[in-house]
């Protein structure tokens, strides 16, 4: 389908795991971005099988993707992100064309200009995990060859599915603690009450409800 409304980026997803998933599918549920503007690419074609009911492109060969990107997200392992940033070094016109959003946890910028050889336009984030039910944070920040129209786009787009925060990149290791690590820390306290429940004879299907709306209006009352 012909993409001619200059409104929308479009946009590359390496990686076809869950935050990938959240972040495209969501996009396409909110209505924010129509799914052709939408391509995702990985070397597993099971992975790409969940994005047919959205009408989202998928390949398992970059080559057929990769020149028509305008933002390319990283949604791969921290391990790797070096790697994929040399594959996509290796195409012409990358760096003058493309904005690179990465989805790696404690991948510093730099790394990944290091990685792709030379200065390039990247957003650095940290998504929470909330983002695969629509509830999530994503804290980013920018190096000075991302353009203020190109951020603001990005920061407006992703705002339809998650909460955006804008950081300098010296706080994207500890806000880890804040948001990308701390869900854990939740899920494991709802453990404990479940345990604790079961302990004194109520049974979880009574427990969980109570837990939850507990936690729910405990949250809306410190809002």
């Amino acid at each position: 389908m012909p993409r001619t409304n200059t409104n929308h980026k479009r946009m590359l997803f390496l990686g076809g795991g869950n935050i990938a998933n959240a972040v495209a599918c969501g996009l396409v549920k909110s209505g924010n971005v129509p799914a052709e503007y939408i391509s995702v690419y990985d070397i597993n074609p099971e992975q790409l099988k969940k994005f047919d009911q959205y009408g989202i492109s998928t390949s398992t060969d970059l080559k057929s993707v990769i020149n028509d990107a305008e933002f390319i997200f990283l949604a791969v392992k921290p391990s790797i992100v070096s790697v994929i940033a040399k594959q996509l070094s290796e195409y012409e016109g990358i760096a003058d064309r493309c904005t690179v959003i990465s989805f790696a946890a404690a991948v510093s910028i730099k790394h990944i200009t290091d990685s792709f050889g030379k200065e390039i336009p990247v957003i650095r984030t940290m998504p929470s995990t909330p983002i695969l039910v629509g509830e999530g944070v994503i804290a980013a920040c920018r190096n000075d060859l991302v353009t203020e129209k190109n951020f603001e786009y990005f920061c407006r787009t992703l705002s339809s599915i998650a909460h955006v925060s804008v950081v300098e990149e010296e706080l994207m290791n500890p806000i880890i603690s804040v948001h990308g690590s701390s869900p854990a820390y939740v899920y494991l306290f709802v453990k404990a009450m479940l345990d604790s429940a079961e302990q004194q004879g109520i049974d979880n299907s009574v427990a969980l409800p109570l837990i939850l709306k507990t936690i729910k209006g405990s949250i809306t009352m410190i809002e």
